[in-house]
């Protein structure tokens, strides 16, 4: 029986002996796992303030020295791709521009209108002669078909009525009897002197011609003066 108790109380110890050994190795592994998650906080808190503090701890480099080839030498100026070459905005950067002198439009002189020929005075002649009879008024005068360059006087006479003029039209060989304001194609008898006037016998025609100046139409007039059977220039 003392064996037995003996042997029963051996177990008993032996037992919680084992149990109390557990429990410190339960309490020895937490305890080591605590620290091991202590330490690796610790361990990722000091990267992390040693990368904040990297950028501010740089020291300051040249711009002029940044560049270095492989071979260990400096790189002086630009590199040769970022090289373009030189193009030209339409007139030299470097060439003082000058002002260039205003056109200035030169005039033109007068220049003389001439008149119609012959041919269209005298279709406007006979268009201004059906007008006329289509409202039952007089012919016009005949003579509005010539120029005065184109009239010759043969003779001048006078009567009751005043002064009068013979004058023939050189293109048609056609004679007329005119008369102080008798009108012509540019123009209309203005006086007809006799042989007793002080510069004698002879026909004078005012004259109206038209020049043209700068694009306009500006008419001209002048006297001229025919003495019978005088040739015509």
């Amino acid at each position: 029986m003392k064996r037995r108790a003996t042997r029963s109380l051996g177990l008993a110890i032996a037992n919680q002996s084992e149990m109390h050994a557990a429990e410190g190795m339960k309490y020895i592994c937490s305890a080591l796992m605590i620290l091991l998650i202590l330490s690796v906080i610790s361990v990722m808190s000091a990267a992390a303030q040693s990368a904040e503090q990297e950028p501010s701890a740089q020291p300051q480099t040249n711009p002029g020295n940044s560049r270095q080839g492989r071979s260990g030498r400096e790189e002086v100026g630009p590199s040769a791709d970022s090289i373009r070459p030189y193009r030209p905005s339409g007139r030299d950067p470097f060439k003082k521009a000058v002002k260039q002198p205003k056109k200035v439009e030169k005039k033109e002189g007068p220049r003389l209108i001439p008149p119609p020929p012959l041919e269209t005075r005298r279709a406007e002649f006979r268009q201004k002669v059906e007008m006329a009879r289509a409202r039952d008024l007089p012919d016009p005068n005949p003579l509005t078909q010539y120029l005065i360059n184109e009239l010759s006087v043969t003779g001048i006479f006078s009567d009751e009525q005043g002064n009068g003029a013979f004058v023939k039209a050189q293109p048609t060989g056609t004679m007329f009897f005119v008369r102080r304001g008798t009108p012509c194609y540019n123009g209309e008898v203005l006086r007809i002197e006799t042989d007793e006037s002080d510069n004698g016998a002879k026909v004078l025609f005012r004259e109206v011609s038209y020049i043209e100046i700068n694009g306009k139409r500006s008419p001209q007039e002048r006297v001229v003066g025919k003495i019978p059977g005088a040739p015509e220039k």
